[in-house]
């Protein structure tokens, strides 16, 4: 770890905001923590008594000065495997600071870039580096994977998020557990560029251009897919890859919905259930690339708002046929005569696009952008706010997820 470039708060930065997290993390000074605890290797019960070690709690920053804030915890050597471990004691196995920050972290994390929580930290007058934000990031990550892989053909390609927010392996688990409620689910993709891809696109068309060649639709960017319950408002599932979108990744992404009401998706021949509906929205753009009217249209040279008109009146008709062949194949989701379940993947497109906004800038590092996607992805779920009124969602109300219960295990 890199030493700290000297900090000091901001002047305009409210007491409020800092002095009582301080207050808090002070009270840790000096403490000492000898609770025996099984030994993490061999779950044996048989140790010795080591020696009592000094460890960083935490740095806050205290008139322009940092201000460590250590513990002692005694060190135990294990009689049966002969690994040392510490005692009960606020850290995280094999994390420098204490368990506070790195919850924060990862809170922070959810809704802002690694160098943004640097800066964030010391609005609250603690001091961790930008790589130290990434690399618990990418720890919780690599725990996440642990606890809640989805793998295909034994290789790792997506997480459970069902799993991680409420202990269940799939949608039918969780529909024993509320089967009042309606599972819908939507599944679709989204391309955030990879770092640098940008700059590197737009030179390469620019050439292409010059050339007369015809230029690329898009740089190159992750694979980041992702499911959705939409009546819940919560994510099931999500998958990153380097690699195009393919059958195997879109099997690990709909695994988790095995049990879903129906399953929506924009028509990739990637996805197959037994109850597979098509995006509504998708198909009509599919529909318009091969009318002949609108073909017709466009060479004559029709004013854009009949273009406009034709269209409108052309979804109108195919969105009602489909909504009846819904209505009629899922009559659960029907009320008062109104089919309130999806149709479109637009159901889920505040959460998928969302996703991608929330992640605010490129990344370079597939653990980096899959850590950040996983803690958005969460965070996004697990809420109590929306569209600017309280309001608590289903995995808020219901979720065993925390912190601790994945950095733990």
């Amino acid at each position: 770890m890199q030493i700290p470039h000297k900090k000091k708060i901001n002047k305009i930065t409210p007491v409020l905001l800092y002095k009582p997290t301080q207050n808090y993390l002070e009270k840790f000074q000096d403490d000492y923590y000898d609770k025996p605890r099984k030994c993490p290797q061999c779950k044996s019960s048989n140790r010795k008594k080591l020696t009592v070690e000094e460890k960083l709690f935490c740095i806050i920053i205290v008139n322009g000065k940092f201000k460590r804030i250590t513990v002692f915890v005694l060190r135990f050597q294990c009689k049966d495997c002969s690994k040392t471990y510490y005692a009960k004691a606020p850290f995280y196995d094999k994390l420098m600071y204490g368990k506070p920050i790195v919850d924060l972290i990862l809170y922070l994390a959810a809704k802002n870039p690694f160098h943004r929580i640097e800066t964030k930290l010391l609005e609250y007058g603690i001091q961790v580096d930008e790589d130290t934000c990434r690399n618990y990031a990418i720890k919780f990550q690599d725990k996440v994977k642990k606890y809640a892989k989805i793998s295909v053909l034994g290789k790792e390609v997506g997480i459970n998020l069902l799993k991680v927010m409420f202990g269940v392996e799939n949608v039918k688990e969780l529909k024993r557990k509320y089967p009042h409620k309606k599972f819908d689910s939507v599944s679709d993709e989204t391309y955030p560029a990879i770092k640098g891809a940008k700059k590197k696109f737009e030179e390469i068309n620019k050439w292409r251009k010059l050339r007369g060649e015809e230029p690329f639709k898009y740089p190159d960017g992750w694979t980041l897919a992702v499911s959705y319950l939409a009546m819940l408002k919560l994510f099931a599932s999500i998958v990153i890859t380097a690699t195009s979108f393919n059958r195997m990744f879109a099997d690990a992404l709909m695994e988790p919905l095995n049990g879903s009401d129906y399953d929506l998706t924009d028509g990739s021949p990637c996805y197959n259930s037994d109850n597979h509906e098509r995006c509504l929205f998708h198909k009509a753009k599919n529909l318009a690339k091969k009318d002949k009217q609108l073909k017709k249209m466009k060479k004559e040279k029709e004013p854009p708002d009949e273009i406009r008109k034709y269209l409108k009146e052309e979804y109108k008709k195919l969105e009602d046929e489909q909504l009846n062949l819904l209505r009629e194949k899922y009559p659960i989701f029907v009320v008062d005569g109104n089919f309130i379940g999806a149709a479109t993947t637009n159901a889920m497109e505040g959460g998928n696009w969302r996703l991608k906004y929330e992640l605010r800038t490129s990344y370079s590092n597939l653990n980096a952008v899959t850590a950040r996607s996983i803690l958005i992805c969460l965070q996004d779920s697990i809420y109590t706010f929306r569209n600017g009124i309280p309001d608590e969602s289903f995995a808020h109300k219901h979720t065993t997820f925390s912190f601790g219960k994945i950095m733990g295990c």
